[in-house]
């Protein structure tokens, strides 16, 4: 017994799972390895986060008040200076920038410019 109905093109869901877009389906199917992989990161992560490999040492060794005052003056100076930094870099590309544009605003203002070959 043939149907007289057209088959479409490309693959088709089967079962229970046929009403359902195909859109839905692979955006579960991320969802779910997503959660997935995090849970497995952190499962295996967890001894070295909880100091169970290393005795609660840290990777820069063992934290003591001389250690944590560098740290917090290291980051009161260091992110203000990388803030000044970036807005020093991004203010010379905003004006090579300006430069370019009006550098070619001028060429299209001049007769040699215009016009065919």
């Amino acid at each position: 017994l043939r149907s007289s109905k057209p088959i479409p093109d490309g693959p088709r869901a089967v079962g229970r799972f046929a009403r359902i877009p195909q859109t839905m389906l692979s955006r579960t199917k991320t969802f779910l390895t997503t959660v997935a992989t995090t849970t497995t990161g952190l499962a295996l992560a967890a001894p070295e986060a909880f100091g169970r490999i290393t005795g609660g040492e840290g990777w820069y060794g063992p934290t003591t008040d001389k250690v944590v005052t560098q740290f917090g003056f290291a980051i009161i100076f260091g992110i203000p200076a990388l803030l000044v930094i970036l807005s020093i870099i991004q203010r010379r590309a905003e004006n090579r920038e300006h430069e370019h544009l009006e550098a070619q605003h001028a060429r299209s203002d001049l007769a040699e410019w215009h016009g065919g070959w």
